[in-house]
């Protein structure tokens, strides 16, 4: 009886070893699945900070609004001045 007792606490020790190393590699996967998806965003991230500034410069303003929107610099004699009252 007592060896039947010391070998199903081993059994149950070694089942919980089992378990435990099956979590810990879950765990690893989903961390490196994570630290990918991380990297990736960062990227994306980088090159929306850079097309930010693309977008925003005056020439490209210019010239999409030119292209896109089929708008023309205004003339001199085209502008009318309203005084505040």
């Amino acid at each position: 009886m007592r060896i039947f007792g010391i070998v199903f606490a081993l059994a149950l020790f070694s089942f919980g070893i089992v378990v435990m190393r099956i979590e810990i590699n879950r765990s690893g996967r989903a961390i490196s699945q994570l630290q990918n998806e991380v990297e990736i965003k960062e990227a994306r991230n980088q090159y929306l900070k850079l097309e930010i500034l693309r977008l925003s410069s005056p020439e490209t303003v210019s010239r999409l609004a030119r292209e896109k929107l089929g708008m023309v610099p205004v003339k001199p004699h085209e502008v009318i001045w309203l005084e505040d009252k």
